[in-house]
């Protein structure tokens, strides 16, 4: 059997974005129905897809790791299944969008027990994780540490899936769980210090400065004596450190470990860690009135948001406003006002052109063309901006009424 993954890049995107259009609509209707279980599941999926093409370059590679995981695991326990199943496994996993049926070759081995089972599972639960199944590849990790409860490879990845469903509870456990198995073991020095940074990690988002302090020190303590002070596992800490000083309103003393962890992720290709460092600093320095070193920060990641196939508008519309603002504050006017000619062209595709948003931008246009003197055009904005709200509490107005409309009838009835 070919260990080749027939995936290319081109169809890897497709299917993505294919997944995210027929999701979408089913987020619409939990939200309307108020199915607030559905909305959670189908809003964490969008939302790691939309992260997944943000970053493709990485996504795609995690994809393929995943693959040739899996293919690898399945050539392991080959005397163990069926040829028939073996050799459907191997070709879901190797050429098909889904790989759903890899999956339930896999789940046959779990019902084995002992360490073969938790080894399947494991693989399985990688997989579902792939497809963004996250419940399925949830439950499929956890049986993975109930057969086998001394690796520490289930329990991170049990952890990291939890930490990105909020599970921050049940991340810290499975984390601590790491720590604890790999505490003593001399030749465990940089796994256990990356065990202590993702308990810093889970700690600092579910609002336990105190204790994700102290792990963050030992974290950096030990990836500098284990890894060097150049690795990207230390410039991940520094990221950790700036964040946790904002968090205690200390933000003078947050610019100095965030410039740390840019200066070391820059010489790596992880552009979602580096993304969030310079999104963070970016916004720190707005906060501390340094516009002039926010502008260019803000700039690079555009450009990282960019490569996408299919960009975040959202996020890019944020992006393009900062940079207005910011630019706006250094008194580049005219660069001002090409970001925010951008940021309403986003909008206008996102939201639609009447949005009232479309009408903010409109009126954000017309103060900057009111400082360069262009009044006519400030004039036109302005215009532009009443006859948009203008149609806005119209459209409003109506439903309101039709609203009402329909009461009465239901009460004629």
């Amino acid at each position: 059997m070919s260990e080749t993954i027939a995936l290319s890049p081109e169809s890897y995107g497709q299917r993505l974005i294919a997944q995210k259009k027929k999701l979408l609509p089913a987020l619409t209707a939990a939200i309307e129905g108020r199915d607030d279980s559905r909305r959670e599941k189908l809003q964490m999926a969008v939302t790691a897809i939309t992260e997944a093409l943000t970053f493709f370059k990485q996504s795609y590679r995690n994809e393929m790791a995943c693959r040739k995981g899996a293919l690898a695991a399945l050539g392991k326990v080959q005397n163990m299944l069926d040829k028939a199943d073996y050799d459907l496994a191997c070709v879901d996993v190797q050429a098909n969008a889904s790989t759903a049926e890899a999956e339930q070759v896999l789940d046959k081995l779990v019902a084995k027990g002992g360490k073969v089972g938790a080894f399947a599972a494991f693989h399985s639960g990688r997989l579902a994780e792939c497809r963004m199944d996250f419940s399925r590849a949830a439950l499929r990790f956890d049986k993975a540490i109930e057969l086998d409860k001394s690796n520490i490879h289930y329990l991170k990845a049990a952890g990291l899936l939890a930490r990105k469903m909020y599970q921050h509870k049940k991340a810290l456990a499975c984390f601590s769980a790491m720590e604890k198995l790999l505490l003593g073991k001399e030749e465990a020095g940089a796994e256990l210090a990356v065990a202590q940074r993702e308990i810093c990690c889970t700690a600092l988002l579910s609002g336990q400065s105190g204790p994700a302090m102290d792990y963050c020190k030992k974290a950096m303590n030990g990836i500098a004596k284990h890894l060097g002070k150049s690795h990207p596992e230390l410039g991940i800490c520094w990221f950790l450190l700036g964040q946790l000083q904002e968090s205690q309103g200390e933000y003078e003393k947050a610019d100095a470990p965030y410039k740390q962890a840019l200066a070391i992720m820059d010489k790596t290709d992880n552009d979602m860690i580096l993304a969030g460092i310079l999104d963070k600093l970016a916004r720190l320095h707005m906060e501390l009135e340094a516009e002039f070193e926010a502008v260019p920060l803000l700039e690079r990641l555009l450009k990282i948001k960019t490569k996408s196939p299919k960009p975040d508008l959202a996020g890019l519309i944020i992006i393009y406003t900062q940079l207005a603002e910011a630019s706006r504050v250094c008194g580049n006017y005219d660069r001002s006002e090409e970001f925010y000619k951008q940021s309403l062209a986003v909008t206008q595709k996102l939201r639609g052109k009447d949005h009232p948003a479309v009408g903010s931008i409109y009126q954000e246009l017309a103060k900057l063309c009111d400082r360069q003197r262009k009044k006519d055009e400030a004039k036109q904005y302005n215009e532009m901006a009443s006859a948009l709200f203008k149609r806005v509490l119209e459209a409003q107005e109506a439903a309101a009424a039709a609203a009402g409309g329909q009461s009465e009838d239901r009460l004629t009835l």
